[in-house]
């Protein structure tokens, strides 16, 4: 009776100390994935970030100066005031 059950307990010791080495390994594997994750994450919102300043830069009036310079647009416009009962009366 005593072997069987001084067998069993080294058997219940067993499979808990490969259970543990098992979750150690996977925890390791998945704080490989959590840190490849992280620098992912990092490499996007620095992507995201020069995404940001380019839409900036093309929506920018200077942006706009430029490239109407370039396409030899040199005529300016005169803004239209409603002070005038011209345009008041839509005549």
């Amino acid at each position: 009776m005593k072997s069987i059950f001084k067998n069993s307990l080294i058997g219940i010791f067993i499979l808990l100390a490969a259970a543990n080495i098992y979750l150690f390994v996977a925890s390791m594997y998945i704080g490989d994935e959590i840190n490849k994750y992280e620098s992912h994450i990092t490499a996007l919102k620095q992507e995201n970030t020069d995404l940001e300043h380019e839409v900036y830069e093309v929506e920018s009036l200077q942006y706009a100066a430029s490239l109407s310079a370039s396409l030899h647009f040199t005529k300016q416009v005169q803004p239209v005031y409603f002070e005038n009962m011209k345009y008041a009366f839509n005549r």
